[in-house]
């Protein structure tokens, strides 16, 4: 504590071991400067700040006074130290993460954990959107990125990450087909549906392959939610699409089935990653590196 006398982490010290030689071992100093520093207070005070008994030293009333003085002394000085500290250091904006509700579930998180491992100092929130809503929140800046399937392209706006993973049938566990190693369009279109509505870019990939069928089909509901889809298929009230993303816990406990979709009805969903154009600052540099490994490790197991 430079800005502080010395007496202040003296007195602390011996406060604490209740010995002026252990306080003077500990501080790295003599012990006949930090006696020498008490008693030059204790004259200008008047009086005195600790008992001298044979099993060490002890407050006087005097001296509990002047102890919770100088505790909140120091630990003020230790404050104002971090935040002069903290003035030679840039602060790093936090990073704004816009994205398709899917993507929380498991997706995201890993990669926030790294990001907050390697840049302490960075905040960062999620924003959920779809749609144009993406590219316009990252055109705004609102968002730094945007983690969304078959987003539209845009002329100020770059995928810095783009990946394709397979659709499959989602379904519950008791379903018809869920034992099921592969099926087609016309075997799904024979159950109710449950679909994504129409602003989800997947809806219409899905009423282009149904159509291509000629299979008459019910959709019993329809939603732009992952988690109320998820909850009407799991109530056995139709089938569902989808790629895995959002869903890897309920398919890991077997909540949840997804059954591959045969190769002439195969749909695949491309997953990008997208920034405005121009240059980037280290934090979403950083950011970037670490949603690329995620995303490729998402299609390497589920593409």
């Amino acid at each position: 504590m430079p800005v502080h006398a010395a007496f202040l982490k003296y007195f602390s010290e011996v406060v604490a071991s209740g010995s002026v030689r252990t306080a003077a071992r500990r501080l790295h100093v003599s012990s006949s400067a930090v006696n020498r520093q008490i008693l030059k207070i204790e004259g200008e005070l008047g009086t005195h700040l600790f008992e001298r008994r044979p099993g060490g030293m002890t407050l006087t009333a005097a001296g509990h006074v002047l102890a919770r003085h100088v505790e909140r002394t120091l630990a003020d000085a230790e404050r104002c130290h971090a935040e002069i500290a903290a003035l030679g250091r840039p602060r790093l904006r936090p990073l704004t993460i816009a994205g398709q509700e899917s993507a929380i579930a498991e997706f995201l998180p890993p990669v926030l954990v790294d990001l907050h491992a390697t840049l302490p100092g960075i905040g960062s929130a999620f924003l959920a959107a779809g749609g144009d809503e993406l590219n316009a929140l990252v055109r705004d800046g609102t968002a730094d990125a945007a983690i969304a399937f078959d987003l539209q392209g845009e002329s100020d706006l770059i995928d810095t990450v783009v990946r394709e993973l397979a659709v499959g049938a989602i379904v519950a566990p008791g379903h018809p087909l869920a034992s099921r190693r592969t099926v087609s369009a016309s075997d799904c279109a024979a159950y109710p549906l449950v679909l994504p509505d129409r602003s989800w870019p997947l809806r219409a990939l899905l009423d282009g392959m149904l159509a291509g069928h000629g299979t008459e089909s019910t959709v019993v509901t329809s939603s732009n939610s992952v988690e109320f889809l998820r909850s009407m298929i799991n109530q056995q009230l139709g089938v569902g699409f989808q790629t895995p993303m959002g869903l890897e816990r309920r398919l890991a406990s077997g909540e949840l089935v997804l059954v591959p979709l045969r190769e002439q009805d195969a749909i695949r969903q491309r997953l990008c990653i997208r920034v405005r154009a121009g240059e980037r600052a280290e934090p979403l540099e950083r950011l970037l590196v670490l949603l690329q490994a995620r995303v490729a490790a998402y299609a390497d197991r589920w593409g």
